[in-house]
């Protein structure tokens, strides 16, 4: 069995991994969580960004092969992307479903670095997908380098 990171005490399987005991006496199982960064620099546009490494995936919910956060416990959930600028005008994304919820867009001027940010709350059912995107060859300056991260991160705020 994994390590179990930070939990909701109450929540029942099969939604959780039985973990360690909490304060109250109840069984605390893992919360959906993750943050991974983008180690290539201007991946496609049109299709799911591939935040490939990760720094924390709790449950395993977000698929860094895919880019794609699948929705396992339902509830009310925060998600956070930073992107950076660099060569072109970027335009991002915060996707469910295949529909946008929200666009984040950021001009590039030439000779600097730029980074623009989005982040919402959004409320998933299980299977939901969510995910970033670049829905423009116009502007597609989306950066990462080996100082420079990019990221995208999620986790769930309370269960329904």
């Amino acid at each position: 069995m994994p390590e179990v990171g930070p939990g909701i005490e109450g929540v029942k399987p099969p939604y959780g991994y039985k973990g360690k005991k909490g304060k109250a006496g109840g069984i605390v199982y893992e919360m959906p969580a993750f943050t991974a960064e983008l180690l290539t620099p201007f991946p496609r546009v049109g299709v799911p960004v591939k935040f490939d490494k990760l720094l924390y995936n709790g449950r395993q919910n977000y698929n860094p092969q895919t880019g794609i956060f699948t929705c396992e416990i339902p509830g009310v959930y925060y998600f956070a992307y930073h992107v950076h600028c660099k060569g072109a005008n970027v335009w991002v994304a915060l996707y469910k479903n295949n529909e946008p919820l929200m666009y984040t867009y950021d001009e590039y001027k030439k000779g600097y670095l730029d980074q623009a940010s989005g982040s919402a709350v959004v409320q998933l059912m299980p299977g939901d997908k969510v995910y970033v995107q670049m829905p423009s060859e116009q502007a597609a300056g989306l950066y990462a380098g080996q100082y420079v991260h990019s990221s995208f991160s999620g986790y769930l705020l309370y269960p329904m």
